[in-house]
């Protein structure tokens, strides 16, 4: 018998063996490969009142508006359309088993599994339970609450349920883009100055030294469009002291309009927070690291720089 004959008698033994399993899965199971007597809610997202998804690791709940928030902060830009698209587009397939003593087994119980409620305007409730994922890529199981039948779940919304509260929540500390920058206002327990654009370059004020390009820049990078890398825990909010702060910044656009005024805190922690910030007048608290607060937060010798070394040279 020649190698390429064994190869494919091999090969074909290999698909019964997978087809052998699959059917003794499902008749373990105690299901058929039957088509699904239930839909998600495929609802436009004008159409969505509030989508609510309980875990044992907590409730996450998604309010629609012009604006979206998520317990109670606001969501994401997107948070709304990625959703939306989600539930259309996320599919009920097969049943695969109306035993329930195997819920526990492919995690579709009310203690292990997500359990989803979808509220539509002006209509009832879809309530499903999405549980473990299967062996296919973006692929669970669910079930309705009340009912034994576990069909398979495919699409996004998958791995959508298992985000928590901060993964919907909207993370944009300042969202400026860099060349509307023109006016940063440096506030420090021990010192207080500005940078300035000037025709001929980033001016340091009142000493009217001339700020070296390369360190400015580096500050707009991390500025524009700054995103925090979390938020502050609940346990940790009430024991900051913003009394005592790092340093405050405030960003100007053109015609000395207000960006942004930053308020900064430095704390090292064992998550790698280097700062907590939060924005004048709003009680959310970011997470920023070191390295970004670092280079955001620079002392005025540390803009002169090369700039100031080769003037006086």
């Amino acid at each position: 018998m020649s190698d390429r004959i064994l190869k494919v008698l091999v090969g074909a033994l290999a698909v019964l063996i997978v087809a052998w399993l699959g059917a003794r899965l499902i008749a373990s199971l105690g299901g058929e490969a039957e088509s699904a007597e239930f839909e998600l809610a495929s609802l436009s997202e004008a159409e969505i009142d509030s989508v609510v998804i309980v875990s044992s690791e907590g409730m996450v709940h998604l309010v629609a508006g012009e604006a979206w928030t998520v317990n109670g902060y606001d969501a994401t830009t997107e948070a709304g359309e990625t959703l939306t698209r989600a539930l259309g587009q996320s599919r009920i397939g097969n049943l695969v088993g109306r035993n329930p003593e195997n819920h526990a087994r492919l995690g579709v119980t009310d203690e292990a599994g997500r359990t989803v409620t979808v509220y539509p305007r002006g209509g009832s409730p879809v309530p499903f339970i999405v549980g473990g994922q299967t062996q296919v890529l973006n692929q669970s199981y669910v079930r309705r609450p009340d009912e034994d039948e576990v069909y398979t779940l495919q699409g996004s919304l998958v791995t959508l349920v298992g985000r928590g509260p901060d993964d919907w929540r909207d993370k944009s500390i300042l969202q400026s883009a860099r060349e509307d920058i023109q006016r940063l206002e440096y506030d420090y327990p021990d010192e207080s100055f500005a940078l300035e654009l000037a025709p001929t370059g980033w001016t340091i004020e009142p000493s009217g030294a001339t700020a070296d390009p390369s360190f400015v820049n580096s500050t707009l990078s991390q500025l524009a469009g700054l995103r925090a890398i979390g938020f502050a825990a609940d346990s940790v909010i009430p024991t900051l002291g913003w009394d005592s702060l790092t340093a405050e910044l405030r960003v100007l656009g053109p015609g000395d309009i207000v960006l942004g005024e930053l308020l900064f805190m430095k704390r090292e922690d064992e998550q790698g927070v280097g700062y907590y910030v939060r924005r004048a007048g709003s009680p959310v608290v970011y997470t920023l690291s070191t390295f970004s607060g670092d280079q955001i937060l620079k002392r005025e010798a540390a803009y002169i720089g090369e700039a100031e070394d080769e003037t006086s040279g």
